[in-house]
């Protein structure tokens, strides 16, 4: 029996790691097509302008920058930018699968080429995108959070290194009281200046939760050195922000920021609060369900408490000159929505573990058991919805659509 499911596993897992190669050449495919771009609807992307501003203008705003001089110092310049943002993508499905499995199973052992339940869930989280409904927002995209970006090359390079850091981060954020050897210390304070230095997004809604949870330990009896110690992993990266806030919004520019609320969220929703809902759905659903534990549990808090930061700065903020309606203060409120999803995910799974080993059922009761297993069908049809519009969007990508995706 138990050959029979190891067979099974590994049969699964193939299957599943062919899926992401075929997903991956498809991404290298898109992307080249997206470096072809100069003008009108068809594979519309702002890789070529983020190309021009290293290539002709010389504008070292992100580290992609260095990345995209070298790619075009071989003949096949083109080709090697697709091939780059593509192992970034695919990155980033086994980055989600491994966070997926630290969550699950924290001691968990096998090697994730056998464990098809994180590969499936890795790739699912790299697709699912808002549930779309016609007429809420202006197309399939724009106005609609979400997660799942193609169009954007620094924040398809900034979601693999923020995976990287959370990762890190949950690895030693609950040891870091018994001390951060000086090797771990400058891991992590690198980690996170190469993450920022790729796009400062991810920082602006970690730093902020991060320091919520320090101040916290420390009222509860950490030793403020040690809080300290953690603390000032992020000292790097604010000096990165620094040089990169010089660059954007420099007194020649033009450009700067300012407090409107709720503009970025309405430039292209006349519900921008329906669209937000719609964009996390599912999230708030496995919410509702798990309210109770978001006190006992960080990795649950810690997702949420990043989502509401990012919302925050996405509602609050806009820019001012030629960014003004390019609405940058979204792409750390993408990546929280990454983290919504992961967590939710694993707490749905965690109850449909429960559920159909019949756990739940004994303590509560068959009628309640049988309402929370309805509760949990729908929730998973959600699911299902979020990843069938993530399919669509990206399939029509893929044949030349614009990511704005018009109704």
């Amino acid at each position: 029996m138990e050959e029979k499911r190891e067979k099974k596993s590994i049969a699964l897992s193939v299957i599943l790691h062919m899926i992401i190669l075929l997903y991956g050449v498809s991404m290298v495919y898109l992307f080249y097509k997206q470096t072809q771009w100069t003008d009108g609807a068809v594979f519309e992307s702002d890789l070529p302008v983020h190309i021009r501003m290293i290539i002709e203008d010389g504008w070292y705003y992100s580290l992609t920058a260095f990345v995209y001089l070298l790619c075009y110092m071989l003949p096949f310049g083109d080709w090697a930018v697709a091939l780059f943002l593509s192992f970034c993508g695919v990155s980033s499905v086994y980055l989600t699968a491994l966070l997926v499995r630290r969550l699950l199973h924290p001691a968990e052992n096998k090697a994730l080429f056998l464990d098809y339940k994180a590969l499936a869930a890795g790739l699912i989280l790299n697709l699912v995108m808002p549930c779309y409904i016609k007429g809420i927002a202006d197309g399939r995209y724009i106005g609609m959070e979400s997660a799942s970006i193609w169009h954007n090359s620094t924040y398809i390079v900034m979601k693999a290194a923020a995976l990287v850091c959370v990762l890190y981060c949950l690895k030693w954020m609950s040891l870091y009281r018994e001390g951060l050897t000086v090797k771990r210390w400058l891991a992590f304070s690198v980690l996170l200046a190469v993450c920022t230095a790729v796009k400062p997004s991810f920082l602006l809604v970690f730093a902020p939760v991060m320091a919520l949870f320090l101040l916290w330990d420390w009222i509860k009896g950490t030793p403020f050195k040690r809080v300290f110690i953690f603390g000032s992993t992020v000292f790097l990266s604010l000096l990165v922000i620094l040089f990169q806030n010089r660059i954007l919004f420099g007194g020649s520019t033009g450009n700067g920021w300012k407090l409107a609320p709720g503009y970025v969220i309405s430039q292209h929703s006349g519900y921008p609060l329906i669209s937000a809902v719609l964009s996390a759905l599912f999230p708030l659903l496995v919410l509702l369900g798990n309210f109770s534990t978001l006190k006992k549990e960080r990795w649950f808090l810690g997702a949420w408490l990043t989502a509401g930061v990012g919302f925050s700065e996405l509602f609050l903020f806009s820019e001012t000159g030629k960014r003004a309606s390019d609405g940058n203060f979204m792409w750390g409120y993408s990546f929280a929505l990454l983290l919504i999803f992961t967590v939710s995910l694993v707490k749905w799974t965690e109850k449909a573990g429960g559920i159909f080993r019949g756990k739940n059922r004994e303590k509560s009761g068959e009628k309640s058991g049988k309402a929370e297993l309805l509760a949990l069908i729908m929730t998973g049809c959600v699911l299902l919805y979020h990843l069938y519009c993530g399919v669509y969007f990206y399939l029509h990508l893929l044949q030349g659509v614009s990511y704005w995706m018009w109704d």
